[in-house]
């Protein structure tokens, strides 16, 4: 690369940067720190789930620098564990590099965990930076408790093995005082909804924000059984799920 950061002298290691991403089409950039863009400027190597969609990010933040001249590291669901130590072979010799989800903060509901797992194994330091967590979010509007809650991540594709465990989440929630966070892909958003009313107490408490930070943002709180009839379309909609009492 003819422009590539110089290495560090010595011993001195590069640090991976956590780098946050918007939420949805119209929201890839006006809720970041400006502060981010000039220090994502000073990179030329990046870690990302699609190459095409964080170049899109990237620019939709303010990076200026040019895509021929960088490296993007592919980390999905189909990437070996084993590649990971590649990933951060610059970084120990002392180039910064950062890592970006495909929306929200790094790290949750995505592999980057793994990175970053590897980079505190081997004394690379690791910097989180500043942005939406569609998690977060979702729990500060819902109006349950924030002292104690859990993110459950993607629920059961099956819907028997979905519906046990919904009601499984629904026991925790009155066993612990403890809200429930959970997620689906957005092709089935509609169908989790119908099997959340059906399966919980009409007064368990669901909250439903979807598209959050975009112009299509929906949140609501009610109890389960007044959902019925007034369910949004969640369709495609990037959507984060709460239950409550």
């Amino acid at each position: 690369m003819s422009n590539s950061p110089k290495a560090k002298s010595g011993h001195e290691k590069g640090t991976l940067y956590l780098i946050p991403v918007g939420l949805g089409a119209d929201d890839l950039s006006q809720s970041l720190p400006s502060a981010n863009t000039a220090l994502v400027n000073t990179l030329q190597e990046f870690i990302v789930e699609n190459a095409r969609t964080a170049r899109r990010s990237l620019r939709a933040m303010g990076y200026t620098g040019n895509f021929d001249d960088a490296v993007f590291h592919i980390l999905d669901k189909q990437t070996p564990p084993e590649n990971i130590p590649s990933f951060l072979t610059n970084a120990l010799k002392g180039i910064n590099i950062g890592l970006l989800s495909e929306a929200g903060s790094p790290c949750i509901a995505d592999p980057g965990q793994l990175v970053v797992k590897y980079a505190h194994e081997n004394q690379v330091r690791v910097a989180p930076l500043v942005g939406p967590s569609s998690i977060l979010l979702a729990l500060i509007a819902s109006g349950f408790n924030g002292q104690s809650f859990a993110f459950h991540g993607y629920l059961p594709i099956e819907k028997k093995d979905r519906v046990q465990r919904i009601r499984e989440l629904e026991n925790e929630v009155y066993r612990r005082n403890q809200t429930q966070i959970f997620m689906e892909t957005p092709y089935r958003n509609n169908a989790l909804v119908e099997d959340i009313i059906s399966s919980c107490k009409s007064s368990t408490l669901l909250c439903i924000a979807s598209a959050l930070t975009t112009k299509d943002e929906f949140i609501k709180t009610l109890p389960a059984g007044s959902w019925k009839k007034q369910l949004p379309q969640l369709h495609k909609k990037p959507t984060v799920f709460l239950l409550y009492k």
